[in-house]
């Protein structure tokens, strides 16, 4: 029986012994499993507190999901004789080596914002660009990304040029203007636009914050669910929703959100 997960991989794609789901698959059948294994840590990390046993073992348990995509893309490499788990190790390992010269070198650096910008450096010199070859600053954005993660990942690159608010009460400030002109809109299109904005605008104050969007909303998810769970039994327990009206629920969530306070 094997013991390793690449032994596994390899027992489960053997051309005669092998799983026949296993051995029909290629890199594009398993493109969804990798965004649902994916989708599924970030849910996890939503849950996940630190030091709690079933939640530490659940994103142990997510994780391992996620690193079976990967084994199973290089399997699927190591069959054709083109790569396997061990080059895609080596190759992260001597990027991150390459990339760290104040860790693994004699570079020094005075902060974290010097450490971004000689990543920035270093990944130029690595693809032989310069100022004039260089793509577009927001080209090459991944199809993958959400828009949150897009509108993340703009900001960030504005920022490593300079393009950036100065502190965190300029960003809030135009926080509370996008705000402004969302409520002074009545068009549709207008208004779209405006929500946009406030929307985008919030984005970079969570990133400049050292907010992760994405997990704050997912968290919030868990907590409305939650909260929304004892309003609904307690409409269960008067004999539906019909025997409770707006006030009666607000009162129910009010004393859930007091019990479910951290």
């Amino acid at each position: 029986m094997p013991t390793t997960l690449r032994a596994i991989m390899a027992a489960l794609r053997h051309p005669e012994t092998g799983c026949p789901w296993d051995l029909k698959q290629d890199h594009q059948s398993l493109a969804r499993y990798l965004r649902e294994e994916a989708a599924e840590v970030l849910e996890a990390l939503a849950a996940h507190k630190p030091f709690d046993e079933t939640t530490e073992a659940h994103l142990c348990e997510e994780l391992g999901d996620l690193w079976l995509q990967i084994a199973f893309h290089a399997q699927l490499a190591a069959d054709r004789g083109a790569w396997d788990i061990h080059d895609v190790e080596r190759t992260v390992v001597e990027k991150l080596v390459r990339r760290h010269p104040h860790v693994f070198g004699e570079v020094a650096v005075e902060g974290s914002d010097e450490v971004l910008r000689n990543w920035a450096a270093i990944k130029r010199e690595e693809k032989g660009l310069t100022p004039e070859t260089e793509t577009r600053l927001l080209e090459g954005m991944p199809a993958t990304l959400s828009p949150m993660d897009e509108a993340l990942e703009i900001g960030r690159r504005c920022a490593k040029v300079g393009f950036e608010w100065p502190d965190m009460e300029g960003v809030l400030d135009k926080v509370k203007e996008e705000i402004a002109e969302l409520q002074a809109e009545s068009d549709p299109l207008r208004v779209e636009e405006e929500f946009g904005d406030v929307l985008f605008s919030l984005m970079q104050w969570a990133r400049k914050k050292g907010v992760d969007p994405d997990a704050a909303l997912r968290r919030q998810m868990l907590r409305f669910k939650g909260r929304f769970q004892a309003v609904e039994d307690d409409a269960r327990a008067a004999g539906g929703w019909d025997q409770r009206d707006l006030d009666q629920m607000e009162a129910a969530w009010q004393v859930a959100k007091q019990k479910r306070k951290p």
